[in-house]
């Protein structure tokens, strides 16, 4: 018998799918999705249920026995209008908050977005402990789904986890010439759902963790994640992409280049001094 039965909204989407893959044998997975949006593949990785999450009345009945929570559901485009997020993002997030803390589940894991702090100039690193800072509504609704998840956890006991997921892509997509767009924020595949797994593990409480890649230029720090869950990503964006794969072969490696300290021979005299 699995350790958790884990449901996953957007059952059917790119993340979700490849998540069940990899897990299935690991989990008691409940696929959850719109009609039609289930296949026979899913069908065959765990129990699927159709439904929408902006009905309370269709997303309730699916959580009676989860005991975790993968909400990769709802709208996904950064440029969505109000019209389309509200049902989705907003209300589909609160009833699967009311839902789940109705059927005592005991975790959440909220895919959040970089787009929650997507508003803050070039050029600064940002942790999870900064503000939100949108620039767009579809990063908005994503700081309401982690403002609700604080609130619930806070008052319920429930554990809930945000992962602020860059851009999610295979890694043979930085070979095209267009990537300029995602080098700060890349998260490859597999190591998004290293992150995944390693969260759905470790529940503690209201945590916000960054999901990106190893890059070695990165507009969110992953210290947290590699301090607290042992994330070691395996990917680098800089490394992935020709061109500053090539620029930085031309000269020598991006890596810092170390020196001698200044203090080396004082160093090495007062070792000298502390072994007679």
């Amino acid at each position: 018998m699995a350790e958790r039965t884990v449901l996953i909204t957007g059952g059917g989407g790119n993340i979700a799918t490849r998540f069940a893959r990899a897990f299935t044998a690991e989990y008691d997975l409940v696929l959850f999705d719109l009609p039609g949006a289930l296949t026979d593949e899913h069908r065959s990785l765990g129990r699927t249920v159709e439904g929408d999450l902006a009905n309370l009345d269709e997303i309730a009945p699916a959580l009676v026995g989860v005991d975790t929570v993968v909400h990769l559901g709802g709208e996904r485009r950064p440029g969505a209008p109000w019209s389309s997020l509200l049902p989705s993002n907003i209300i589909g997030t609160y009833n699967l908050m009311s839902a789940a803390t109705a059927t005592d589940v005991q975790h959440v894991v909220y895919a959040s977005s970089v787009h929650a702090i997507s508003g803050y100039p070039a050029g600064r690193q940002l942790r999870e402990t900064d503000p939100v800072r949108p620039a767009d509504l579809y990063g908005v609704s994503k700081c309401f789904g982690e403002a609700l998840g604080a609130f619930v956890a806070d008052t319920t006991g429930m554990s809930f986890t945000a992962l602020r997921i860059g851009a999610f892509q295979p890694p043979e997509r930085l070979a095209d010439p267009d990537i300029g767009w995602m080098l700060l924020d890349f998260v490859a595949v597999e190591d998004l759902l290293d992150l995944l797994h390693r969260v759905v593990g470790s529940p503690q409480g209201f945590q916000i963790y960054n999901a990106v890649s190893g890059n070695r230029f990165s507009r969110l720090s992953i210290d947290k994640a590699r301090t607290e869950l042992g994330y070691a990503p395996r990917y680098d964006s800089f490394e992935l992409a020709d061109a500053f794969r090539a620029a930085g072969e031309e000269v020598g490696g991006l890596e810092d280049q170390s020196f001698p300290s200044g203090m080396r021979e004082d160093i090495a005299r007062a070792k000298a001094l502390t072994k007679e």
